[in-house]
């Protein structure tokens, strides 16, 4: 998977460096912590002074916002790289399975960034839609292609994903997690 990059405008090549090891550091300390992260543990495990994460991401808050939004466009992308793809109906699936995988590894960022998610017109609450409605053309495409009903819509589909994964949130069953996928994924079949 590529790998997007949030920028707010041009950076020096080693500032750019720098503020994507942090972002990459931040990622793998929500996928095992949540949104509970320690910024002198980012910095650390980034290479970089606390100093550097800090010209970055003046709070906390800025970094998990940075880090969420970071994943929804790369969501987004890989929903675009997918509609290039002939069988319409796994590359939905497949595309929701990503949407799963991040949804359990941001397990309380989700609540962290909720206010900018709603905030007309912020980063986060463009990139989410950019990334619903690209979602929504692989839907639009399982259903043109007679494989998936015609009264589901995305954000249906989105809620219910989502839904698994708070439901499997404390189990942490992989099997049971398939499983509640896989009824979802039988629902929606025509």
């Amino acid at each position: 998977m590529s790998q997007a990059s949030v920028t707010k405008g041009p950076r020096r090549a080693d500032a750019q460096r720098n503020y994507e090891l942090i972002l990459a550091a931040a990622r793998t300390a929500v996928a095992e912590r949540g949104g509970n992260i320690v910024l002198e543990d980012i910095a650390r495990d980034a290479g970089v002074g606390i100093g550097t994460l800090y010209r970055h991401f003046p709070t906390r808050q800025d970094l998990l916002e940075a880090t969420f939004l970071n994943e929804a466009l790369e969501l987004k992308d890989r929903a675009r790289a997918l509609a290039d793809e002939t069988a319409s109906l796994e590359a939905l699936v497949g595309w929701l399975r990503l949407q799963m995988d991040f949804g359990a590894h941001g397990r309380s960022m989700g609540a962290a960034v909720m206010n900018a998610k709603h905030t007309e017109g912020s980063p986060i609450q463009t990139a989410c839609l950019g990334m619903r409605d690209a979602g929504a053309v692989l839907l639009r495409r399982a259903q043109d292609d007679g494989l998936v009903r015609e009264d589901i819509d995305m954000i249906d589909l989105l809620r219910l994903t989502h839904g698994i994964v708070l439901a499997s949130e404390q189990a942490r069953d992989n099997q049971r997690v398939d499983s509640m996928f896989e009824l979802v994924i039988a629902g929606i079949r025509r």
